[in-house]
């Protein structure tokens, strides 16, 4: 089946302090991240998966007495599919307390209106209803570029809009703990994102790659593949690797 092992526990892995890793289950998932307020209990999740993972999300992480119930803030990367999916299934979850949802630009507009053809474009060749999931308009809340997001006493992000995977991309960056969450601008091993689909842009990539190079990242937190604590070092191979692919063009 296509997307057989979906449904198995995402692994775990704690960072630091109250933040926590979840990688991507099988085919057109991604990475998760949880940070809890310890005061509260409250949790912020950084990107929703497929849809198809929710059920391995909780259980793994129901492994670190992190109960999915306090999830309070979901937080998005960009509107691709395999980011955003999930949060039909999850508010229907957390129906009698639905968490906020936040994004920026393009992701805020394509999610308001429940567009389908821009979460799931026709270049991926994939059926939405295989997924079993029923898109429908959502409230989101409207982040700024360069305002600071206070996610818990322990971290403050700042939101860098970095286009070029998509229009809607953004990151969030924590400067005290030197923490980066760049959705699928930036992957470790020298990776980037695909700048193919709809709204993506290899000059713009390459920009906000160079941007984002700049910036003193200990902790690279991407949308796929593994995470790094060595992120400047990371960031600046893929900066290396895709200008050798651009200067092609």
């Amino acid at each position: 089946m296509f997307f057989s092992g979906s449904e198995s526990e995402k692994r775990g892995k704690k960072v630091i302090k109250n933040l926590y890793y979840f990688s991507e289950n099988q085919m057109l998932d991604c990475n998760q991240y949880v940070i809890e307020d310890s005061n509260t209990d409250e949790l912020a999740l950084f990107d929703a998966g497929n849809g198809m993972s929710l059920k391995g999300l909780f259980k793994g992480m129901e492994k670190f007495n992190l109960d999915p119930s306090n999830i309070t803030r979901v937080f998005l990367t960009h509107e691709h599919i395999d980011h955003v999916l999930g949060l039909y299934p999850l508010m229907v979850k957390l129906k009698e307390n639905p968490p906020e949802i936040y994004a920026f630009g393009e992701t805020v507009k394509i999610l308001e209106k429940g567009e389908k053809s821009q979460i799931c474009p026709d270049i991926l060749g994939i059926d939405l209803t295989m997924f079993g999931i029923e898109i429908i308009p959502l409230k989101v809340n409207e982040l700024i570029n360069s305002n600071n997001v206070k996610v818990s006493p322990d971290f403050n992000f700042q939101i860098h809009y970095t286009p070029g995977h998509s229009l809607g991309s953004i990151c969030y960056y924590d400067f005290t703990n030197k923490l980066l969450i760049p959705g699928d601008l930036v992957f470790t091993g020298g990776s980037f994102g695909r700048y193919d689909f709809p709204g993506g842009s290899l000059n713009a990539l390459v920009n906000s790659i160079k941007y984002v190079n700049n910036l003193d990242v200990k902790y690279l937190l991407p949308g796929h593949m593994g995470i790094s604590n060595q992120g400047n070092e990371q960031i600046a191979f893929s900066y290396r690797m895709i200008q050798s692919i651009s200067s092609f063009y």
